[in-house]
């Protein structure tokens, strides 16, 4: 049997090998032709999984090592009985740790929040949730945005209107076209100009859910609102100048942590276990996922030591800086694509042995890593 998966899943060989023949091809640019006699297609969202691909092939199961189902054609998997499946929630908390770095580094963000600034949550799945989780733990207070779920069943959950009003705004929901609340464009720039002065965007979700032109005249008609953005409409391209406007732009890196990935993987890998009837053996780990070195965390008061602690780990601005590289070059789409090929190794806050000498700062170093 033959296996194709994307060259950018780390450990995708030594994984799928024990199923069949493995060959690696480049998700971005894989076409019909390109899909050969293979049964077998596990990929990443930069692919889009449809009847214009899959026609007339063998593919009988597809597995997505993201999050997200919008760049697969369920409906017409399912009419085609292709078995297909994702990774719900494999990197979320990598996302929550880049929002966290994001707080760190917007201006005076992270210490309004702790003095009782509040943050606003759009879409409590599996991000949203968890991202909730460490607020709370961190004391920082917040309130989310969900029409799927019953507000009676979950504490936290309001109206769009009062997680707008948030000091900052972050968006996790899923990109959906139809349905009753369908997110394609959900938000308009009536609704986002009146955020709170100095407030902050940070969307690590899916670039649609706000159109390029509505951020764009966001950006115009309230400068004084910072925008973090790791998501963008039409990618790999992006706007270069709402881009160059933001004070985080990064390349849709948000949950592409070493140990997010490797969940990713396994979730998949075990879905196709299960659907040949086999069972899922050991394969090898990059030695990168080894336990980490210890790193001492300190600080002067509680802002410099979450500072302290989640930079340490994981710093965005380094992201930021690398992305600044490519903005105004003509072959940015292409360069959009090689700084996540090239994605240097990050692990999760919750993987990382941070320490600190100081016994006051132990219940903030547990709530960052753990929510708790």
């Amino acid at each position: 049997m033959k296996i194709l998966v994307d060259e950018n899943i780390p450990a995708a060989v030594a994984c799928f090998s024990q199923f069949g023949e493995v060959q690696q091809v480049n998700g971005r640019q894989l076409t019909k032709d390109g899909i050969g006699d293979a049964e077998v297609l596990i990929v990443r969202s930069v692919t889009k999984v449809n009847e214009q691909l899959l026609a007339g092939s063998r593919i009988r199961f597809v597995g997505s090592t993201t999050i997200g189902t919008d760049h697969l054609d369920l409906k017409y998997l399912s009419a085609n009985a292709i078995r297909y499946c994702n990774a719900p929630g494999s990197n979320a908390e990598s996302v929550v740790d880049y929002v966290l770095s994001a707080i760190c580094r917007i201006d005076n963000i992270l210490d309004r929040l702790l003095a009782g600034a509040t943050v606003g949550i759009i879409g409590y799945g599996n991000v949203g949730r968890r991202l909730g989780r460490r607020l709370s733990a961190l004391g920082i207070a917040w309130r989310a945005y969900d029409p799927l779920l019953d507000q009676s069943q979950f504490s936290g959950l309001c109206n769009l209107e009062s997680v707008i009003g948030s000091d900052l705004l972050c968006l996790h929901a899923p990109l959906t076209r139809d349905g009753p609340f369908p997110t394609f464009h959900m938000l308009s720039i009536d609704q986002l100009t009146a955020m709170p002065k100095n407030a902050a965007l940070i969307n690590a979700g899916r670039g649609e859910v706000v159109a390029t032109e509505v951020l764009q005249a966001l950006v115009a008609q309230r400068p004084d609102i910072r925008l973090a953005l790791d998501v963008w409409e039409g990618e790999p391209a992006f706007p270069v100048a709402l881009a160059s406007a933001c004070q985080i732009a990064t390349p849709h890196i948000a949950g592409y942590s070493a140990d997010g990935k490797l969940t990713g993987l396994r979730m998949v890998a075990s879905e196709l276990a299960a659907f040949l009837n086999e069972e899922l053996k050991p394969f090898d780990t990059p030695d990168y996922l080894a336990t980490t070195a210890p790193i001492s965390c300190d600080g002067a008061d509680e802002v410099d030591f979450i500072r302290c602690a989640v930079t340490s780990v994981y710093d965005v601005e380094e992201d930021n800086l690398r992305f600044r590289g490519i903005i105004q070059s003509p072959a940015r789409g292409d360069e959009f694509d090689l700084l996540r090929k090239s994605y240097p190794v990050r692990r999760e806050l919750a993987f990382t042995d941070l320490t600190t000498a100081s016994a006051k700062f132990l219940p903030l170093l547990h709530a960052l890593q753990s929510g708790c």
